[in-house]
């Protein structure tokens, strides 16, 4: 196989992260430099800051169709996820000890349920099927009067299966049960409203659709009790404490910005599912006994999962990466683990399925050309490995 140069490498990999676009770095600058004044300051300069945050926050409220008071900045989704548990964790009343989520979490959310559980919680855990698809009938029985939080994710960060949440939020609210929402795979894939989703918080990460790494959203629903998980200052309305970040929120603010024109460019998002469509189908023609995992249940455009038909996965990757092809194997959370993947365990796949499947996700950049190469490079993998 020919070699590609750096210049000329395919990322297949925007599920981990993705590239800042042009125009988040170029907002940033002039806040990386001469424009560095903190905003609490009561001077000019540091008005204009306070300002430029006042800017990105209605930037992302856009995105989100809420009140941009509703908006609190974070360092990421992880600070997000694990403020909304601790919130809820410290503001509940002795009644309320459940807590429910899915068995395909980001471990974001596994990890501070478990941690709740430690302490006493009572942890449910709702199924899926072999789609990816949440068990609705028992999701919507354990919701009950003894429920303090439910979290679920949106759009799953390995197969970009997407929730069946309607009906979860008047659910929650009618219990006086709060609902947290993991929305970090869903700017610039798909329309936003927290009014539709009926969550009182919803979590994202600016580095998952072109912003900078480092800085992330908490939506807190107007009216919903909240206690900090970090104090020690005023800053965003006493809900998260410390100086805040003001390029990186100001990148967020302009990533918002370009992900909800993204989120609402049908032609762009239908040409980016043809792409992820192509690659797909001639993966599983190539493969014997390949798979699409979760392909049988609504997707985001940009996302597929493909089980290998008996090849580890980790042997693969070696090979694509060396030939210029950026792809993974699950959750960038869990890149450093050898175990399978617990999302398509949780799917029902054996332990050789979840060791043996590769995630390919693209972005709005991603081209026709870039596809083909891609797929020329992943059969050839494959089919030399076979041969070993």
């Amino acid at each position: 196989m020919h070699r590609l140069s750096p210049m000329q490498r395919i990322y297949l990999d925007n599920n981990s992260t993705t590239r800042p676009a042009p125009e988040v770095v170029e907002a940033m600058g002039p806040w990386m430099g001469e424009r560095h004044a903190n905003p609490s300051s009561p001077h000019p300069d540091g008005e204009a800051s306070a300002d430029a945050i006042r800017a990105a926050r209605g930037q992302v409220a856009s995105l989100l169709g809420c009140r941009p008071s509703e908006i609190c900045f974070t360092s990421g989704a992880s600070e997000s996820i694990a403020t909304a548990f601790a919130s809820v964790q410290a503001t509940a009343p002795a009644e309320r000890r459940k807590l429910i989520v899915s068995s395909t979490e980001h471990s974001a959310v596994k990890y501070n349920a478990k941690r709740a559980k430690d302490e006493g919680w009572d942890l449910v855990v709702i199924g899926v099927d072999e789609e990816g698809q949440l068990d609705r009938e028992r999701l919507l029985c354990e919701i009950d009067s003894s429920c303090a939080l439910v979290s679920l994710i949106l759009a799953n960060n390995e197969t970009g299966v997407l929730s069946d949440l309607q009906g979860v939020g008047e659910a929650c609210s009618a219990v006086g049960a709060s609902l947290h929402v993991d929305a970090v795979q869903a700017p610039g894939k798909m329309v936003l409203d927290v009014g539709s989703l009926g969550c009182d918080f919803l979590s994202l990460s600016a580095h998952k659709f072109h912003g900078p790494a480092g800085v992330g959203v908490l939506f807190v629903r107007s009216g919903q009790t909240f206690r900090p998980l970090i104090v020690g200052g005023p800053q965003e309305d006493e809900r998260r404490a410390g100086t805040e970040n003001v390029a990186a929120i100001v990148g967020l603010g302009v990533a918002a910005q370009l992900a909800q024109a993204g989120s609402l460019d049908t032609e762009s998002l239908a040409a980016m599912e043809n792409l992820r469509n192509t690659l797909e189908q001639r993966l599983l023609a190539s493969l014997p006994d390949s798979r699409a995992n979760g392909a049988g249940s609504p997707r985001v455009p940009n996302t597929s999962n493909v089980y290998l038909g008996g090849l580890e996965a980790a042997y693969v990757l070696a090979v694509v990466g060396q030939e210029g092809v950026d792809a993974s194997a699950g959750s960038a959370c869990n890149a450093t683990s050898t175990a399978p993947s617990p999302v398509l365990l949780a799917m029902g796949r054996d332990e050789a399925q979840a060791s043996g499947s590769l995630r390919l996700s693209l972005s709005a950049h991603t081209t026709a050309q870039e596809i083909e190469r891609a797929g020329d490079v992943v059969i050839a993998a494959a089919q030399a490995l076979r041969s070993l």
